[in-house]
């Protein structure tokens, strides 16, 4: 009986084993001691490891070595022949950046692994960060990176990356070195080993990009559709916020937006601290999901500081928001472009499309009586967008200021209308 118990318990540690293997990856040519610490701890967590080799230089013998770097410059596009003998060391990265995310995709789609963990410096970083920023989010990613101060929001782009500082540099083991990959081990064992809370079912799971000047009205439209059972992620639209809500959408998080906020549009025009670049609302377009868009702030472009205000802007009509932040009204002639960029992006879209038009005001600023109100500048927007959008797409006006309880009832009530249908 003793003995059959005792198998019983090596079965589901053998299968809880196997449940928590994670992937250790790095340059193993160059880090080959550092990794092994590393590996050390991986394995005193009780976790299976499967180490993955990217550096193009050589490989160690101080640990078992699973996909070799000979199979990721094969997965990226090259031989590793071939990258040794160029010594173009961009190129290698980008190569075996690629096949490193190759390869991670492939382990996570046939459910092999349940984590993955990367160590790096300039070089290292890049490639352990191409090969995590494709796995969902949720799934357990940890990266020790000399880099981990420095802006990496491109690389890392929407996804829930954990970094930890090296404090100093991947040269060896020492007494801060050891600290960091001991801390970074626990981490990725811990996360490994989450269940997920199971959660009421929604009846959809929808987008809302949301600033300082239309808040009333996403809060407003957050809880009316929470009281109907939908759940509603809020983005904040200062570049990052509508990065990130456009590649949540590619990824197939939402099943439909509510484009409350899109002043982004106007700081790519204009060269505002808030851009989002040229993928800004085209997401939703091309997956087909219904959308409700409102030209929310497009009646400003967002600047930092009143020092930092371009030159040929200095005579424009500014308003200091806060400290930090100067808004400069559109005029007639960026309304005209923003209407016609507005319309060419919706016309391509998939999906079923509603514009609501508050003539009131755009903004809690653009109300009447307020900084920016000029509802003659408003106009050349709105009949920009008529004019070039096409005809299948419903444009309403709404007699309401953005941030009034009656344009957020219209909101809802227009957006699940073609939700529904």
């Amino acid at each position: 009986m003793h003995g059959i118990f005792e198998f019983c318990l090596l079965f589901r540690m053998i299968e809880f084993s196997k449940y928590r293997k994670v992937v250790l990856a790095g340059c193993f040519d160059t880090k080959g001691p550092e990794f092994h610490y590393l590996y050390q701890c991986l394995k005193e967590e009780e976790l299976s490891v499967l180490t993955l080799n990217i550096g193009v230089l050589g490989s160690t013998d101080l640990f078992p070595v699973d996909i070799e770097a000979i199979d990721v410059a094969k997965r990226g596009g090259a031989s590793l022949h071939e990258l040794q003998k160029m010594r173009d060391r961009g190129f290698a990265i980008e190569t075996m950046g690629r096949g490193t995310a190759q390869i991670i995709m492939d382990l996570y789609e046939s459910n092999e692994i349940s984590g993955i963990i990367g160590m790096g410096g300039g070089g290292g970083t890049y490639m352990i960060l191409e090969g995590m920023r494709y796995l969902p989010i949720g799934f357990p990613k940890v990266c020790i990176s000399t880099l981990a101060t420095k802006d990496l929001s491109t690389p890392i782009g929407s996804k829930d990356i954990i970094l930890f500082p090296s404090i100093v540099d991947i040269a060896g083991v020492n007494f801060i070195s050891r600290k960091i990959m001991e801390q970074a081990a626990k981490t990725i064992s811990v996360l490994s080993t989450i269940e997920y809370r199971k959660v009421d079912k929604k009846k959809g799971h929808l987008a809302i990009s949301v600033f300082g000047n239309t808040t009333r009205c996403a809060d407003w439209c957050i809880t009316a559709l929470e009281e109907k059972n939908y759940e509603t992620l809020a983005f904040h639209a200062v570049g990052s916020g509508g990065k990130s809500m456009e590649t949540l959408i590619l990824d197939g998080y939402f099943d439909g937006v509510i484009d409350l906020t899109i002043t982004e549009l106007a700081d790519e025009l204009c060269g505002g601290i808030c851009c989002a670049g040229p993928n800004r609302l085209t997401a939703a377009s091309e997956r087909g999901l219904p959308q409700l868009i409102v030209p929310g702030c497009l009646d400003m472009v967002n600047f930092g500081p009143i020092d930092t205000v371009p030159e040929e802007y200095k005579n424009r009509h500014l308003y200091q928001w806060a400290p930090d932040v100067t808004l400069m009204r559109t005029n007639e002639e960026e309304n005209r472009k923003l209407g016609k960029i507005l319309a060419d992006k919706l016309n391509k879209s998939k999906g079923p499309v509603v514009l609501l038009f508050p003539t009131r005001g755009l903004s809690e600023i653009g109300g009447k009586g307020k900084e920016f109100y000029n509802p003659k500048i408003d106009r050349v927007l709105f009949d920009s967008i008529c004019e070039h959008v096409r005809e299948e797409i419903t444009v309403i006006e709404a007699e309401a200021n953005i941030n009034t309880k009656e344009f957020g009832e219209l909101v809802v009530e227009s957006f699940l209308t073609i939700f529904n249908r």
